[in-house]
């Protein structure tokens, strides 16, 4: 287990630490603080739970006609 600053985790998934703590706040990151005011640590399995939360299957490509295009002469 990999011990993460605010900041570090912030550079690792590419947002800003207004977000991060967002995201914290919101419950939607773990993380570890031992007493309340002191320093707040992210594990690599959090963000890999936070990542795994976020992301969206990929769905195929819906054609809903077929529209044919005409050149203009």
């Amino acid at each position: 287990m990999t011990l993460m600053t605010r900041k570090e985790a912030a550079a690792r998934l590419g947002m800003s630490l207004p977000t991060l703590d967002q995201e914290r706040s919101a419950g939607r990151l773990a993380y570890i603080q031992r007493k309340r005011g002191s320093k707040v640590w992210i594990t690599d399995e959090a963000i890999a739970e936070y990542l795994a939360r976020a992301t969206h299957q990929a769905r195929p490509e819906l054609r809903t006609s077929r529209t044919a295009y005409r050149r203009r002469a």
